[in-house]
């Protein structure tokens, strides 16, 4: 049996080792986010990817995710968490409050210095103290039954506004919360669902007339394939004086092949993103070379894969000014649902 001096020496030892562990992970992640290479093997977010793609929970997720951030802003960090003066916990909830405070390099880096070796419970009560900003409680969901789960959210004096309103038009001023909601969603999802295709619209079949329109056109028209190729000029896609709009039935029909989810896949692993949230059109040929807006040169991606696609088309550089920083938003009032 291990004497008791060598156990604690050994344990010491693997400490330090899951410390310098942690901090090495941070900064592969953090290569991962620069070079969007969480986006290339088919994850929509870093979030997504800690927490699918590494096999973490969400809890976990996220501190990683905000540790990280907070260490390419803050190089000291990985200071404090090899010599053990920050935890991941402490980094994490420091990252929050940056964001939340919008502080810059030299403020976050002195926040950081002034809460080394503090307990979590002294860091948060000293971050309470020096907010701004009222910081917002964490949206929470617990499974209590096998059938129920209950959410604690924080909504703004508006929110509660349309509770009330809704209460007033459904005539029952003690309606559930859970009838709120269920009711708002299903008429959200019910306008935003894409339109599964009518089967019964078949085109009419065009008139000799437009035929032979059609045909001169073509003669004078570069092939979309050429364009791709050449890259086209601005001048030949400007003479084409063709429209970006993407009619609902081509859009349809996206989204039904689609089944509704990101249809990016890695081509070397063939992992589907598979994402739902806020999908996109994205042109398999660009527009801007040539490319149709129909279904067959249409793919739904998510936000993620649609920027993937495009600095893989003009570069990241150009690509980088059509993208503008997230605004932070205030914070609201807590409701217990």
């Amino acid at each position: 049996m291990i004497a008791h001096e060598k156990l604690h020496e050994e344990t010491l030892m693997a400490a330090k080792r899951e410390k310098t562990a942690t901090l090495e992970l941070l900064k592969f992640l953090s290569q991962v986010e620069d070079r969007r290479t969480f986006a290339v093997v088919g994850y929509d977010s870093m979030f997504t990817y800690v927490r699918d793609g590494l096999g973490y929970s969400g809890a976990q997720a996220s501190e990683r995710v905000a540790a990280m951030r907070l260490l390419r802003k803050v190089p000291e960090v990985a200071d404090g968490l090899k010599d053990g003066s920050q935890t991941l916990t402490s980094v994490a909830k420091l990252a929050s409050h940056v964001r939340r405070e919008n502080l810059n390099c030299q403020e976050a880096t002195s926040l950081v210095l002034e809460t080394a070796n503090q307990t979590t419970e002294a860091l948060e009560k000293y971050l309470l103290g020096m907010a701004l900003v009222e910081p917002p409680k964490v949206e929470r969901s617990k499974i209590i039954s096998a059938e129920l789960t209950r959410l604690t959210i924080d909504v703004e004096e508006e929110f509660m506004v349309l509770v009330r309103r809704v209460r007033e038009l459904r005539g029952n001023p003690a309606l559930p919360l859970s009838e709120v909601f269920r009711h708002a969603m299903k008429e959200e999802i019910r306008k935003r669902e894409p339109k599964a295709p009518r089967d019964s619209r078949i085109p009419k079949e065009p008139s000799k007339e437009n035929t032979e329109k059609n045909a001169a056109a073509d003669e004078v028209r570069p092939a979309e394939s050429g364009l791709k190729q050449s890259g086209g000029s601005g001048a030949e896609l400007e003479s084409l004086k063709r429209s970006r709009y993407i009619s609902v039935r081509d859009r349809a029909n996206t989204h039904s092949r689609a089944n509704g989810a990101c249809e990016y896949i890695h081509p070397v692993s063939g992992k589907r993103c598979g994402s739902r949230f806020g999908l996109q059109m994205e042109h398999l040929i660009p527009f801007a070379k040539g490319g149709a807006s129909t279904a067959e040169n249409l793919r739904a991606y998510c936000p993620a894969h649609n920027r993937l696609s495009a600095v893989a088309e003009y570069g990241k550089k150009k690509i980088k000014s059509f993208f503008r920083p997230r605004m932070n938003k205030p914070s609201a009032p807590s409701t217990e649902i």
